[in-house]
């Protein structure tokens, strides 16, 4: 049997397009992050993570992160995954500064075996630490330190407010994950990603040309008015398509309500979620 050159050329063209990993659909968040907790703190069952992560997937989302070892939470999202085809990945995490450091790492130890690791995109240790006053700086990069022995095939660093970042915790760092909140800064919400990516360029010159990527960005739907920056529904659809269409590496806080959760500064603590405590999505960029 003769082929022709253009049938080649086609069948050619056809595997490399199957061949190729799946990316974001134009319009969607590049990342989201979950916490497997209801809104009441109670953990979310392996079907609610499922549901959760099947949303996700319809939306576009292809990198979910989240904070702990808690509730079997990544064993879930991972058999959640491949449930929905595989093509995602999640940001395992460990939280550190607590009684209960020990117990996170042999949980994640324990949720690793066996694991898919194609589907894991690093490894997060801690969550603004230095900036909770949980731990200082020397003591966070030396557990980066520890974790990167026992978990060396992976990628790992931890979470910190770019204030919050010493140059050894970014030394110990694979990636170094950056939160920034623009609603902190006082802008408003038609200048939140402008400021995202002003701050992210002032960090870069911080990180040592290690991969940055954002590890907390979002907007608030309710509580007070931080000088120009308002809470409320419209202004977190204004940021979600701005952040939509930039091309900043990110994940979005939060996915949904955390009403167990304290009012924190500006009463916003509980309300960043992009559907709110009974699921229902906020705005209309994400159903």
């Amino acid at each position: 049997m003769q082929f022709s050159l253009a049938l080649l050329a086609s069948l050619l063209i056809a595997g490399l397009v199957q061949a190729l990993p799946t990316k974001r659909d134009a319009g969607s968040l590049w990342g989201i992050t979950y916490t497997a907790k209801g809104s009441d703190g109670s953990c979310h069952s392996a079907e609610q993570v499922s549901e959760s992560i099947k949303r996700f997937k319809d939306n576009g989302i292809m990198n979910i992160r989240t904070y702990s070892q808690e509730c079997d939470q990544l064993p879930n999202i991972l058999n959640a995954i491949q449930e929905n085809g595989g093509d995602m990945k999640v940001l395992a995490a460990i939280w550190i500064g607590g009684d209960n450091d020990d117990s996170e790492v042999s949980n994640l130890e324990k949720a690793l075996e066996g694991a898919n690791k194609n589907l894991i995109s690093g490894i997060a240790v801690g969550n603004e630490a230095v900036h909770a006053g949980l731990m200082d700086a020397s003591s966070v990069a030396s557990r980066i330190k520890e974790i990167k022995q026992k978990f060396g095939e992976y990628k790992v660093g931890t979470v910190e407010t770019a204030a919050g970042f010493s140059s050894d915790m970014i030394d110990a760092s694979d990636i170094v994950w950056v939160n920034i909140h623009p609603f902190f800064g006082g802008v408003s919400a038609d200048e939140a990603v402008q400021n995202l990516q002003q701050q992210l360029s002032s960090f870069k010159g911080k990180a040592s040309g290690k991969d940055i990527v954002i590890g907390e960005v979002g907007w608030p739907s309710e509580g007070d008015t931080n000088g120009d920056a308002k809470p409320g529904t419209d202004e977190m659809s204004t940021v979600v398509k701005a952040l939509m269409n930039s091309d900043i590496k990110y994940y979005y806080f939060e996915s949904h309500d955390s009403k167990w959760k304290g009012g924190g500064a500006y009463n916003i603590e509980p309300h960043w979620g992009i559907v709110d405590q009974n699921g229902k999505s906020k705005i209309s960029e994400y159903q």
